[in-house]
């Protein structure tokens, strides 16, 4: 175990930069699945809904290891299950880099996927919930900052490597540069302050906030089948699950643009600004969620979400389609810190690996379904209009399902 002087200061701003590198490594990788489609279109006849069945079966994969994840996470070892991640992300790279069918390809970018959940998002809020309570939501959007950075470089820097050396070498540099980062930061990491003599938020935070072991108000750390029991696991289920499933039909963004005219090198660009505008929302969003009612944060950041997906739907025109991409970003970005807190708020820190684990699996059949349903309306429908304005629905839909939580006066075990 990692000890240190209790007198020695708070780390936890320490652990959140090096929680912002490792989930910057890992998800955002995604972002050159985006660029590399044309070249699969080109080098295998793929179709758009091909392509989406692909972004499906990875997401099948993660939410499969999400509850054996989430347990672990919470009990068990977090360093060797992070490495473990890491290793099976390259190794996966790898061989899909070799593939020579599509079904080859589909099999490793799933094994790959998976390998990024066991060292990115849950590994991360786990962490932070543990180490954060007062100051939750603001540690949690920047470590989301990693994410924005990473999403900001992975598209043009995949497109310049395809333009010259092809989508193979492109993605095993990617995937080789991005384990040679992640190891030694991994190795750094802590989950709780507790294995440094520490407490949450710092010395000053505890002793202005009490934290007996019984609870505040008599309130206990909830068990798995009460878990079940409470609206509040459905409804952040299910609103997640509506808003991520969008965010997982932005893949086709790049796409969009080529078919509009646009070169792929400049059609990159589009996911850059969002990461950008992202940063913002990530920033404003983790700041107010510590402050006012988080079901108002999470009305703005999923109406101006939605706003994006309207602007992109009805212009052609590129320098108007950059604009839009602002919107997008500063709703899509806002949104991700926001459920991690309420599941600390709801569940308490003790349970956010275990309850974030099942609510992949609630999530399994939208994210299954979303990028299959927005490849076959685009062929379809001739563009992505269509589906991209449905997509602006399904995130005022998400907005209702949040509306209705009723979020506990106490955290649960505090």
């Amino acid at each position: 175990m990692d000890t240190a002087d209790p007198r020695a200061g708070f780390d936890g701003w320490r652990i959140v930069a090096l929680a912002a590198v490792a989930q910057g490594l890992s998800l955002p990788l995604l972002g050159a699945y985006g660029v590399v489609a044309t070249p699969l279109i080109e080098e295998f006849g793929a179709t758009a809904t091909q392509l989406g069945l692909g972004m499906s079966l990875a997401i099948l994969a993660t939410a499969g290891v999400g509850p054996l994840l989430g347990l672990g996470l919470d009990r068990g070892p977090l360093r060797t299950i992070m490495l473990a991640g890491v290793a099976l992300m390259f190794t996966s790279v790898f061989l899909l880099s070799l593939g020579t069918a599509l079904w080859q390809l589909a099999v490793c970018f799933a094994f790959a996927t998976a390998g990024m959940s066991m060292y990115g998002m849950l590994p991360v809020q786990v962490i932070l919930v543990n180490w954060f309570v007062v100051r939750r939501g603001a540690a949690l959007s920047f470590a989301f900052l990693g994410t924005s950075a990473t999403a900001f470089v992975v598209s043009p820097a995949t497109a310049w490597l395809v333009e010259g050396f092809g989508w193979r070498t492109a993605l095993v540099a990617l995937a080789g540069g991005a384990a040679a980062l992640a190891v030694p930061v991994i190795l750094r990491l802590v989950k709780r302050p507790e294995e440094l003599g520490q407490t949450p938020d710092g010395p000053r935070a505890a002793a202005s906030v009490p934290m007996p072991a019984g609870g505040v108000g008599g309130v206990p750390p909830k068990v798995p089948p009460r878990w079940l029991r409470d609206p509040n696991f459905w409804l952040i289920g299910a609103g997640g699950g509506l808003a991520m499933a969008v965010a997982v039909a932005s893949l086709f963004l790049v796409r969009h643009l080529e078919t509009l005219g646009i070169p792929r090198t400049d059609a990159a660009l589009l996911p850059s600004v969002m990461a950008a505008s992202g940063m913002g929302g990530k920033l404003a969003a983790g700041w107010l969620v510590d402050r006012i009612d988080p079901r108002a944060v999470l009305a703005g950041v999923l109406g101006l979400h939605a706003l994006g997906w309207v602007l992109v739907a009805s212009q052609s025109s590129y320098a108007l389609l950059l604009v839009a991409a602002v919107p997008l970003g500063v709703g899509g970005g806002g949104f991700l810190p926001i459920p991690p807190v309420l599941l600390g708020r709801c569940f308490g820190r003790e349970a956010v690996g275990r309850v974030g684990g099942l609510h992949g699996l609630l999530h399994l059949p939208l994210l299954l379904a979303a990028a299959p349903l927005v490849g076959w309306l685009a062929g379809g429908s001739g563009g992505f209009r269509i589906p991209f304005l449905g997509l602006a629905g399904v995130l005022l839909l998400a907005a209702v399902v949040f509306a209705a939580l009723r979020i506990p006066d106490h955290e649960p075990g505090r």
